[in-house]
């Protein structure tokens, strides 16, 4: 008997993507239809009731490139596509190869107002070759020290590199990479620094006092590009506190209460 589930449990598979595996599957989030990969959507949680995404949505409804950084399946933008205005491009990265392809197959059928680009690179302070943790169904792969038999080799980019290479400057960046966030940073210190842009860091503190990282660090970063720091309701808050909060924007200027309000 087991054996009849299983082929049928095949058989019905075989039947739903030779259906849906071009196309996509549109499927409900948040009350909203959204295409994403078919391989990935009957695992969607029909409700992301989250504070990032409602700033970075807020944060994004004007902006012609968004940087999604930490894309993972292209679920979050897939979302914010739907939120931009039209002929908008967002830039989503994921390091991981088995992540990655269902972050590149949603961005293919994705139908939002905003073209969603794929990029299978980690974020970095520079060019370099990054081991990491390579876990199956889950969103926390991150960084790790030295090669192992659970890693592996994933290409890293500094932004700052990106952008000059494809010419391109993101006007609103969503940072979210597992505690990686500070070199991340340090590799757009002069998109950054050059340009008006607002960036939504998820911090992972416990990851970042792990390997060495203080808030002192994060004070010095902040000042050396110009740029303030605002908590998740929208207050100035001193750069040093940043590590503090799990969620911050930065931005050379309040981005505005309206950001905020959630």
């Amino acid at each position: 008997m087991g054996s009849i589930k299983s082929a049928l449990r095949k058989t019905l598979r075989g039947i739903y993507y030779s259906v849906y595996g071009q196309s996509g599957k549109t499927i409900t989030i948040n009350n909203e239809p959204h295409t994403v990969s078919a391989y990935i959507a009957r695992g969607v949680n029909p409700v992301i009731d989250e504070t990032p995404l409602k700033l970075l949505i807020n944060l994004a409804k004007d902006a012609d490139i968004l940087f999604d950084i930490g894309a993972n399946v292209g679920i979050i933008s897939v979302i914010v596509a739907n939120k931009m205005k039209p002929g908008s491009t967002i830039y989503s990265f994921e390091p991981v190869p088995n992540t990655f392809k269902f972050l590149n197959d949603s961005a293919r059928v994705q139908k939002g107002n905003a073209k969603v680009k794929a990029f299978n690179y980690a974020i970095s302070s520079k060019n370099e070759t990054l081991q990491f943790s390579n876990m199956e169904r889950t969103t926390r792969n991150h960084i790790i020290k030295e090669a192992a038999t659970n890693t592996i080799p994933v290409t890293a980019v500094s932004l700052d590199s990106f952008c000059a290479e494809h010419k391109v400057i993101p006007q609103v960046l969503k940072i979210d990479i597992e505690g990686a966030e500070y070199w991340a940073l340090q590799g757009m210190q002069q998109t950054l620094k050059n340009n008006n842009c607002k960036v939504l860091v998820e911090i992972h503190q416990e990851y970042l006092q792990a390997n060495g990282i203080t808030d002192k660090m994060f004070e010095d970063y902040v000042n050396s590009i110009g740029y303030k720091v605002f908590n998740i309701e929208g207050k100035e808050i001193s750069p040093d506190k940043m590590i503090a909060n799990v969620n911050v924007i930065l931005a050379k200027e309040h981005p505005g209460q309206a950001v905020f309000t959630i």
